[in-house]
């Protein structure tokens, strides 16, 4: 494919996902206004801080649409961490009160979300340092980070980060949020810089061997082999290795999985082989509702709906996540294929699990084969276990295999979700059940008009058909 054909494309998408002047303006004075609240306040009760511009939008690598600045508010080192977490934090909180409505959440550091219009505002309190050496929290790195992207991008390799992360956005592989567990803001950026351009990213991904590990180090005389034999010792479930420049010692895609790493292989030689637009295009392709209804009646889907109160998102996240493997490993217990299952939540007061297994209901009985004949103390225990079960045999086939049948404890998916609901519900605050069924089409009718978020990520569970991986070859 000719390099015009790319450059053509990317230069359409660039047109669309680039910020407009409005936009800019609009998130450049909100932070303003932050700023001068927040440093007029606190110069009113004689404390030093210095609210700072952080994230894509300092680094300029922001997506048209995305409606939102991270400020990090920067206080004297001398200040203990735990009065940072608890009277500042309060002050932080009282400086903002009169710009919007204000909620308090939670990660690895506390921090205050502001919603001032059409934009969103994290307000993060962090220490002003000198050296990266001198990191006190995990929020203390990113001024650091945003002095290293902005001296390392220039207008073009910004331009290349919108388009690799509007590419990661697609294939469902953007964003760091347990949710996701995909790539980073910050970890696209290293990206761009490690390789050198959009394509480079994906020319280079294309290569990528489990474990990935990415040489994207400045620094000269860091021994890149003990780095990372360091960093697979302290990562050792990680799938990729980006070290972070700022703190080489930190795995900046620790979290990233399995799954969008082989995405991401896929999706990037899917592109390099025949770059079209849908590769930036989030919309999947909906099916007709007769093959939707063909597709029901063909499939089996359970679904489970809770209602939650006053969670932070990423609780949230977390307790439906491993709601979802539990029930999916409950179900294998009892010989059912787990197709697929997926979890969605509005971050409020709404979650919902869906998974798909291979049939809904099994026979009632089930097949058991027997150990090896050499193993003749196992061959009587499995005749003792089956004789005493009352089960069907057992019997020895022509070709000398011990078999017997035996009858299923639940044979209908229901059956399992309602009456084995305690070793799958391990989640403290997901407890107010408000549906549980196999999804039919008027329980489809019902739900996708609840939300628009819940339809996208139901009609995508459904239908499996996404436009980027269906067009794929050439």
């Amino acid at each position: 494919m000719a390099t015009n054909r790319f450059d053509e494309v990317e230069r359409k998408i660039l047109e669309n996902i680039k910020p407009t002047p409005e936009d800019r303006e609009l998130l450049l004075n909100t932070y303003a206004k932050i700023k001068e609240n927040i440093e007029k306040y606190f110069k009113s009760i004689g404390l030093e801080a210095e609210a700072t511009l952080q994230g894509s939008v300092a680094h300029d690598t922001w997506l048209r649409g995305d409606m939102d600045i991270d400020v990090f508010v920067l206080f004297p080192k001398h200040i203990p961490v735990e009065e940072l977490k608890t009277r500042i934090f309060q002050y932080l909180i009282d400086s903002l009160k009169n710009l919007g409505r204000v909620e308090l959440r939670y990660a690895e550091h506390p921090y205050v979300k502001l919603f001032i219009g059409r934009v969103e505002a994290d307000i993060v309190p962090a220490y002003k340092l000198s050296s990266p050496k001198e990191i006190t929290t995990a929020v203390d790195r990113t001024p650091f980070h945003t002095f290293f992207v902005n001296s390392r991008l220039n207008d073009k390799l910004r331009d290349d980060v919108r388009l690799l992360k509007k590419f990661m956005k697609t294939i469902g592989v953007y964003g760091a949020e347990i949710g996701t567990r995909g790539f980073s803001g910050y970890a696209v950026e290293l990206l761009i810089i490690a390789y050198g351009g959009f394509r480079e990213v994906l020319k280079a991904s294309c290569k990528w061997k489990i474990p990935v590990f990415i040489d994207n180090l400045v620094e000269e005389g860091v021994d890149r082999k003990e780095l990372f034999r360091y960093l697979r010792k302290k990562y050792p479930d990680s799938i990729i290795y980006l070290p972070d420049p700022v703190d080489p010692f930190r795995n900046t895609t620790a979290n990233v999985s399995l799954g969008n790493v082989v995405k991401m292989i896929i999706a990037s030689t899917c592109y390099l082989n025949n770059p079209q637009p849908y590769f930036f295009e989030e919309d999947i392709e909906i099916p007709s509702r007769e093959d939707i209804i063909e597709r029901l009646k063909n499939s089996c889907i359970a679904i489970l709906g809770f209602t939650i109160e006053n969670l932070p998102p990423e609780c949230i996240w977390g307790e439906a996540l491993r709601v979802a493997d539990r029930l999916a490993k409950l179900l294998e217990r009892f010989d059912y294929i787990v197709i697929d299952y997926s979890v969605w939540t509005d971050e409020k007061n709404t979650v919902l699990i869906a998974v798909e297994v291979d049939e809904c209901t099994k026979p009632t009985y089930k097949l058991y084969v027997g150990p090896d004949t050499i193993a003749i103390n196992r061959i009587l225990d499995f005749i003792k276990k089956h004789v005493e079960k009352n089960s069907f045999g057992p019997w020895i086939d022509r070709d000398g295999n011990l078999k017997a049948f035996g009858r299923r404890k639940h044979t209908f998916i229901m059956d399992i979700l309602e009456k084995r609901e305690n070793e799958y519900m391990v989640a403290p605050h997901l407890k107010k059940k408000w549906l549980q069924s196999i999804l039919t089409p008027d329980l489809l009718d019902k739900l996708i008009n609840l939300d628009e978020g819940l339809r996208k990520w139901l009609l995508k569970f459904i239908v499996k058909r996404e436009r980027w991986i269906r067009n794929c070859i050439q």
